[in-house]
């Protein structure tokens, strides 16, 4: 029988809290990965909303290590929570 490294993604709980952060929008489970936390939400009011406008690269480049949800095109750092998310290219300034 042949094992494989492969991992199925588990989306955290809706009731999940995270941080938001006021200059690019993306969120994030721990407070020291964004760089303007503006407060907590939870992942019920963030993964799937429509209101919110769309995140963008952190100008800060504080963590542009992130990933966007394929279902709402929201951004988080942790995969986890979003419903189907994918890799976001790092910026060409990250990349150097």
């Amino acid at each position: 029988m042949k094992k494989t490294n492969i991992r199925k993604h588990v989306p955290l709980p809706k009731e999940t809290p995270a941080f938001f952060c006021g200059n690019c929008g993306v969120v994030s489970l721990s407070s020291s990965n964004i760089c303007n936390p503006q407060g907590k939400l939870k992942k019920v009011d963030w993964c799937g909303s429509k209101d919110l406008p769309e995140a963008k690269l952190c100008r800060n480049s504080v963590n542009n290590d992130r990933y966007r949800c394929t279902n709402c095109g929201k951004a988080a750092i942790n995969s986890t929570l979003l419903c189907e998310p994918e890799k976001m290219p790092l910026p060409e300034k990250a990349r150097k």
